[in-house]
C-alpha cells in the first residue's frame, strides 16, 4: 500500500500582516530600479485582474518563436525578483539559515544569473567573464541532504546593490543572445548538443532556485519577511477559520483506497522530447509493477494530526535508524511548519506559510520530510491493524497511475501571447496557480481514481535517486546529478 507526502522545515511565531503597498527598506533604496528586467505589470504572465504574476508553461522547443523564448525568460527572471522583494532589509539577505545547510539568501539572489553566464561561456556563446569574483563565490551551492553537516557561512558576502547591478548586466547579455543568436530561429539547433542548450538550462535552473529560495524564506522569522506585491494569492481555503481539533469528513475529506492492477511500465525522457531536460531525466527503464492499493488523495494535515496529537510522532519504534537520529538531533515533535499556538501538549497548531501564519488548513496535503513520511506509514499500519505493508509509492507505481504518459504533461501548446497557456487553464496546482497548496480534493481525480499526481506538492517515493539505462552526463553541467547517485538521496 502507498502513501504520499512532501518536504520542508521550521518557523518562528508572531508578526502582523504587512501593508503590501508600503515599500520596505530594500524597496525604498532601489524603487523602480529594483527590476533589472521587465517590471511585473509589463511582464508576460501578468494577470491584470488579480495584479499578480503567474508562471508560464515550460517552453516547447519545437514550436516556440524567438519572442516566446524571450517571454519565458522574462517571466522566469521577474518571478525571482518579485520573490526577493519579500525580504524586508539588507541584513536578511546575508543572514545564514538557522540550520546552516544552505548559503544566505544573497547567494540565491545572484546564483541564477551566475549560472547563465558560466554555462553560456562553457558552451562558447560568450567569450569572457563579467565579474570573476562574483562568478566564483556565487557559483556553487551546498548539499541540503547532509543535515548533520553544520557547514558554515563565515565570509563577507557582497551587498544587495552589488548583486543587483550584476543581475542587470547578465539580464542584458541574455536578452541580446535571445534577440540576435542566428541559430535560435531553427528548432533543430536547440537540442541537447547545441550551445543554446545552456540558455534553456539557465531558465530551468532559475525555476529550481525559485523553489529553493521560497523554502529558505519560509524558514525565516516572520518579522523579516512580507508578502510581496504582485505575489500570487494562496488558495482561497487559506482564509477559512478552522477548529483546533479536526474531524474527518467535516474538516478534511475522507481518504479511500484504490485497487490498482499492475502491469509493465516504461519511463525515461527521449532525446527528441520537445523540451529541456536535466541529464538524469534521459535514458529509459522498464519495470513490472505488481497489483497494489493506493490512497485516492494525498495525506492531509488532518490525517497527520492524529499521529502528532496521540504522541505517536515521538515514539522511537516508528522511525528508521536515520530518521530517529534526525528527529532527536532536531528535537522535533511535529512537522516543521506546524506552529504550536498554545502551550506544548495542547496540540493547538497553526500553519506557517511562506509569509504568514494561518489557521491550520486541515484539507491541505501535509508537508513533511522523508523520515516523517515513513514514520507515519508505520504508525498508520499499526493503527489500522493491517496485515498489509503500508509504505510510500515507488516511481514505477507513480508512472502506472498516470493518464498522461508524455514526459511533459504541462508544456507550452501555443504562442504565450495568445493567452491560452495560463496556469488557470491547467487542471493541476501548477505554474503558480496559487502560492500555496490546495485542498487534496480541489482538483478532480483521474480515471484511476487518484488525485494530484501532478502539482500541489512534491511527493516522496521509496526509490533512491539513480541513473536510468543509457544515462549520460551533460558536459555543460557534469556534477548536476552524479554526486547524488550515492544511495543517500531519495
Amino acid at each position: 500500500m502507498s502513501y504520499t507526502v512532501s518536504l520542508t522545515r521550521n518557523p518562528n511565531l508572531s508578526a502582523p500582516k504587512t501593508d503590501r503597498s508600503a515599500p520596505n527598506e530594500v524597496q525604498k533604496e532601489f524603487g523602480s530600479s529594483w527590476w533589472t528586467g521587465l517590471p511585473p505589470e509589463k511582464c508576460p504572465g501578468f494577470d491584470s485582474q488579480r495584479g499578480c504574476l503567474e508562471a508560464l508553461p515550460l517552453v516547447n522547443l519545437k514550436i516556440a518563436s524567438r519572442q516566446d523564448i524571450l517571454d519565458y525568460f522574462n517571466n522566469t527572471w521577474t518571478l525571482t525578483e518579485v520573490l526577493f522583494t519579500a525580504l524586508k532589509n539588507e541584513s536578511t539577505y546575508t543572514r545564514p539559515p538557522y540550520h546552516q545547510l544552505r548559503h544566505p539568501l544573497i547567494f540565491y539572489y545572484g546564483h541564477p544569473a551566475v549560472l547563465y553566464l558560466n554555462k553560456m561561456r562553457l558552451a562558447g556563446l560568450l567569450p569572457q567573464p563579467v565579474d570573476l569574483y562574483l562568478e566564483k563565490i556565487l557559483e556553487t551551492g551546498v548539499d541540503e541532504m547532509s543535515w548533520d553537516d553544520m557547514s558554515k557561512n563565515e565570509m563577507v558576502w557582497p551587498s544587495v546593490k552589488e548583486v543587483r547591478d550584476y543581475r542587470q548586466k547578465i539580464y542584458n547579455i541574455v536578452v541580446e543572445v535571445i534577440q540576435k543568436h542566428p541559430d535560435l530561429d531553427d528548432p533543430a539547433k536547440r537540442g541537447w548538443n547545441s550551445p543554446l542548450w545552456s540558455l534553456f538550462m539557465g531558465f530551468e535552473h532559475e525555476k529550481i532556485h525559485f523553489e529553493t529560495s521560497s523554502v529558505l524564506m519560509r524558514e525565516l522569522p516572520l518579522e523579516l519577511v512580507e508578502t510581496p506585491r504582485y505575489w500570487m494569492p494562496m488558495h482561497p481555503s487559506s482564509e477559512m477559520k478552522t477548529p483546533v481539533q479536526p474531524q474527518e469528513a467535516r474538516d478534511y475529506p475522507q481518504n479511500s483506497w484504490m485497487k490498482i492492477v499492475g502491469g509493465e511500465v516504461h519511463y525515461g525522457k527521449p532525446k527528441e522530447a520537445p523540451s529541456f531536460g536535466w541529464d538524469n531525466e534521459y535514458g529509459s527503464r522498464t519495470k513490472t509493477v505488481k497489483d497494489f492499493q493506493v490512497t485516492s488523495q494525498l495525506i492531509t494535515n488532518g490525517e497527520y494530526y492524529e499521529f502528532v496529537s496521540s504522541l505517536a510522532y515521538g515514539e522511537d519504534k516508528y522511525w528508521s535508524t536515520e530518521g530517529l537520529q534526525w528527529r532527536k538531533f532536531r528535537n522535533t515533535k511535529r512537522p516543521p511548519f506546524w506552529v504550536a499556538y498554545g502551550p506544548e501538549g495542547l496540540h493547538d497548531y497553526k500553519l506557517r506559510t511562506l509569509f504568514e501564519i494561518i489557521d491550520m488548513p486541515w484539507s491541505w496535503p501535509v508537508e513533511v520530510n522523508y523520515h516523517e513520511a515513513q514514520a507515519f506509514c508505520r504508525w498508520r499500519q499499526e493503527k489500522d491493524r493491517s496485515s498489509l505493508h503500508y509504505r510510500l509509492l515507488t516511481e514505477p507505481e507513480h508512472v502506472l497511475l498516470r493518464e498522461v504518459q508524455t514526459p511533459d504533461p504541462v508544456l507550452q501548446t501555443c504562442s504565450y501571447g495568445k493567452g491560452t497557456s495560463a496556469a488557470k487553464d491547467i487542471p493541476f496546482n501548477f505554474n503558480f496557480a496559487f502560492s500555496s497548496p490546495s485542498p487534496v480534493n480541489f482538483y478532480p481525480a483521474n480515471s484511476r481514481g487518484v488525485a494530484d499526481l501532478f502539482g500541489n506538492v512534491w511527493q516522496w517515493v521509496e526509490d533512491q535517486f539513480n541513473p536510468l539505462d543509457g544515462f549520460s552526463v551533460h558536459p555543460l553541467y557534469d556534477d548536476f546529478s552524479t554526486p547524488c547517485f550515492d544511495g543517500k538521496h531519495q
